[in-house]
């Protein structure tokens, strides 16, 4: 084969290759599919009257690529709920990255362990399942590269919960402002509409 046929279908590979990655990360969603990662911090929920406390605790987040799981574990806060909404083993997620495209600001966090910019830097959607208590919910979420927001719905045995959620960078946390309603499964008329922050 002559040498300007070997060289044209080596651009045109090299040509195509780029534009995949450009238009929908292909190549760097591979990689990224191998690449395990393990993450945690405090968590601080601000009272929601003024003479409330705050409640604390941690969370851990590990994973491979698209699939990942996470535990979250409010301290003490068995003690003032009911154990079926929430028990001293904490919210367990089960979650998987539907479709993703890693950016060079991803795979540049990741290799420094900085897994809070490389989620801010990634662009993706997935689901997860949470489970605590006697309950189990779903949850969808998005990152379009400059806003991160999420739904979620809890069908409890004896509440209904349903909302949406924006998570946004801080300089030392990642911020979640939830809206959400909630009412008793034998009362939907009566419905509660609350907003929360969270720092995680």
């Amino acid at each position: 084969m002559p040498k300007k046929y070997i060289l044209l279908t080596m651009i045109i590979i090299i040509s195509s290759l780029s534009l995949l990655e450009y238009s929908q990360g292909i190549i760097s969603s591979l990689i990224f599919d191998q690449v395990k990662y393990n993450y945690g911090s405090n968590v601080l929920i601000p009272p929601n009257q003024a003479n409330g406390t705050y409640l604390g605790g941690y969370y851990k987040i590990n994973g491979t690529g698209r699939s990942y799981n996470m535990i979250l574990n409010l301290t003490g806060a068995e003690n003032s709920e009911s154990p079926l909404d929430y028990t001293s083993g904490g919210l367990h997620i089960t979650g998987t990255i539907n479709t993703i495209k890693v950016t060079p600001g991803t795979i540049i966090a990741l290799t420094q362990d900085n897994f809070k910019q490389a989620l801010f830097n990634t662009i993706f959607t997935g689901n997860m399942t949470m489970t605590c208590g006697a309950w189990t919910g779903t949850s969808k979420f998005q990152n379009n590269g400059k806003n991160f927001t999420g739904t979620f719905q809890i069908p409890g045995p004896i509440t209904y919960w349903m909302g949406n959620y924006t998570l946004t960078k801080g300089q030392n946390n990642i911020q979640l402002s939830a809206n959400y309603i909630w009412h008793f499964q034998n009362t939907p008329q009566n419905i509660h509409y609350i907003h929360e922050e969270y720092l995680l």
